[in-house]
Parts: C-alpha cells; structure tokens; sequence
C-alpha cells in the first residue's frame, strides 16, 4: 500500500477511536452545545480544501457527513411539516443512504469541485431528505407501524443497515487495494464512524462526536494527500526536490552528499521511448531507496537523483553508493516490444508466433555518481551538493559508470 493510504488509514483508526473514548468519556454531552454542530462547522473547512486541491471526493463526503449530523438533531430533515412517525421513518431510511453515498465515491476518480458534474451529484445528496420524506408523504399507510408496505419495512430494519455496511465495506477495501490512495484510507474510517452511529445506537451528543471525528479523518486524509503530492515524486516515490530542500536545512555535523544520474539517458529516451525510460527511472529508484548506511535517496529532477548520509564520513557514503553502482550495472532492463501483448496468447501456436515476433529486448543501465562532505572551502549543505555535482559531471568526462568523491 502507497505511504499516504497506510498512513491515513493509520491516523484515520486513531481520531475514530479517540472520538469513542470522548464519547464514552461524557465529553460529547458535557460540550454539548459544540459538540452536536461540530461536523457542520468543519464542512466549511473541507470544502475550502476541496476546491483549492481539486478533491470533489472529500467535499461530498464532508456534506454527507454534516448533513447526517443534521438529521441527526432533525429526524425528516429537510421537508419540514411531517408527522413525527413518517420523520422517524424518513430517518431510518435515510440511515441507508449514507453507507451508500460514501460508498459510490469509493468508485468515482477525483474531479475538480467546479465540475458541473460534480454539483449534480451535490445537489441529489443534498435533496435525498426532501425527495425520501416526499415520498413517505404520498403513502398513507406509513405513518401506520403496523400497516407499511414490504420494501419500505425491509428498508428500515437493522438487518438491512449492517448488510448495506458490509457490502460498501468490502467495496471500499478492494478500493484501497487498488488504488492505495489517501482518500480510500480516511474512507474506510468514515464508513466505521457512520456505523457506530447507525447500527449503534448511540446518544445524540456521542452520535454527533463520531461523526465529528469522521470529518476530521477526511482532512487528515486531505492534508497527507496534499503532503504527498508536495514532498513526493509520483513516478518513482521517492521524496521529491522540495523534500531534499528542506532536509538540507537540517543538516549539522558531519554527513555526506551524493549525486547520482542515468547515463546516456537521452539517448535511451530517443531510442526506446519515454515508457521505457520511466520504467528505468523507476528501477534506478528502487535500488537508490535501498541504499546501505543511512542513506535516504531524492529525486532531485529528471534523471538525477540525491542521496543524503547523516552522521556518515564520506567513505562510508561512497562504499554505499558503490555498492548501488554495481547493481544497477549488473541488472539487465527488459524493454518491451510495441506490439507485445499483455497477456500470454492461450492457443500454443499464437503464444509462439507472438513470442518470435515480439521478444523482450534487454539493455543495460549505468550511473554516474559524485560525492563530498562539508570542509572549510564548502561549509553551508548548498556548497556540498554542488561539490557533489561537480564530481558527479568529473565522472561523466572520465568514461561514465563511475564514482567520483570530491
């Protein structure tokens, strides 16, 4: 799973049960006042974030949530002038929509908040209390607990809550599976939030904390998006420039800089294509991010990449890096044929037609590397690097496949 799902999903468990332990605390009905409105005045704040990080996810799911907060302190909700039984029963029904609202984000993609598609589907969340309690209206026999149609007391029962749950529930795993993304992790927290609340049974003011502490899980889960998107490079997950950055303005003491770039990468890009030159950006990555010594590796842009040592001489660095060099030297990089086909052909004949016409070439990958420590002509981590790029470009001039320390 990506860093930014595990870590929300981690958080997202510790503010759902912390919001438990409140509730049975007796904070819930001791803040009441706050507490019943608290997902309300967090709504704003989602939205906000929503719209400036093009998240439509997050904003329908922080309505969803406020808006069942709200028919929690108004059972029948939005149309107002219903009876007391119909409200219950709107209620009760409603109850269902809400696993089933957050459940179908688990299968949309992220849009832009502006969309016109996505106020659409703001909009039919935001009329589901006046369509359902619209429809109540118009049958006189619900108002009677002892005389409502069949679908309407299937709808209702408990039964059918916890089947709705688990159903999103598995829906919403797969997602995370799949997708390994923020928003997946903080929905899984969500929907656990909303099922205590529903199938629970819980006092108002405890109802209203979890579901409270659900709208914080999803701007946790915004904010961890967010920090990956700033802090991490997409293609080969490694920390990204910025990360290096801010990294650098911590370095005391003694510690090592490293810089590493793709030979003849151009050329490599010109001749098999940028598919297979992110392919091999990405398994340089890989073996940069096991590097020995305590080194952690940047992506400092394009083909080049930075690994910082703390606390590290510069032989050790160098051992390190070496030891990464001849690695990758040694690894074979298969590039795949155009017309290869993604899966193998099932008739024997078409798999050995497809295999002569279509085989793998493998290529070799090399690095260039330059490293060097802080001394008196290169105090600040600033000198380092460009040392550190100097006999990184040293190498690259003396043949290639090389390290050069500074």
């Amino acid at each position: 799973m990506r860093a930014a799902g595990r870590i929300t999903a981690l958080t997202g468990a510790v503010t759902i049960l912390l919001g438990w332990v409140l509730g049975v605390a007796g904070i819930g009905a001791t803040y009441e006042p706050i507490v019943t409105v608290l997902a309300e005045l967090l709504l704003p704040v989602s939205l906000i974030l929503a719209f400036r990080f093009r998240r439509s996810r997050i904003a329908i799911a922080a309505i969803t949530l406020a808006l069942a907060n709200y028919l929690l302190r108004r059972p029948g909700g939005l149309a107002g002038g219903a009876d007391p039984a119909s409200a219950l029963l709107a209620f009760d029904i409603l109850a269902i929509l809400v696993p089933l609202n957050l459940g179908i984000l688990a299968l949309l993609r992220e849009r832009p908040l502006s969309r016109p598609t996505t106020l659409v589907h703001i909009g039919l969340v935001l009329l589901q209390p006046i369509l359902v309690s619209g429809l109540l209206a118009q049958l006189p026999a619900a108002t009677e607990p002892t005389a409502q149609p069949p679908i309407v007391e299937l709808l209702k029962t408990p039964q059918t809550l916890l089947l709705t749950y688990l159903l999103v529930g598995v829906v919403s795993v797969l997602a995370l599976v799949l997708r390994r993304e923020a928003f997946e992790g903080s929905l899984i927290w969500v929907l656990v939030a909303t099922a205590l609340v529903g199938i629970g049974a819980l006092d108002p003011a405890r109802a209203s904390l979890m579901l409270a502490a659900a709208q914080l899980t999803l701007l946790v889960g915004l904010v961890e998006d967010s920090y990956r998107l700033a802090f991490h490079d997409e293609l080969t997950g490694l920390p990204s420039r910025r990360a290096l950055e801010e990294s650098m303005r911590s370095l005391r003491g003694e510690y090592a800089l490293g810089m590493v770039d793709v030979d003849n990468f151009k050329r490599f890009n010109d001749r098999y294509g940028h598919d297979a030159g992110d392919q091999a950006l990405r398994m340089v990555a890989a073996e940069l991010a096991r590097v020995s010594h305590g080194g952690r590796a940047f992506r400092y842009g394009g083909e080049e990449f930075t690994v910082v040592f703390t606390g590290r001489s510069v032989d050790r660095a160098a051992d390190a890096l070496e030891q990464v060099r001849a690695a990758i030297e040694s690894k074979r990089f298969a590039i795949r044929a155009p017309d290869r086909p993604r899966r193998r052909p099932r008739e024997p004949e078409k798999s050995k037609k497809a295999a002569a016409a279509t085989t793998n070439k493998l290529v070799a990958l090399t690095v260039s590397m330059g490293v060097a420590t802080p001394s008196s002509r290169r105090p600040t981590p600033a000198d380092v690097l460009k040392a550190a790029d100097q006999a990184l470009y040293k190498a690259k001039r003396s043949g290639r496949n090389r390290l050069i320390t500074a």
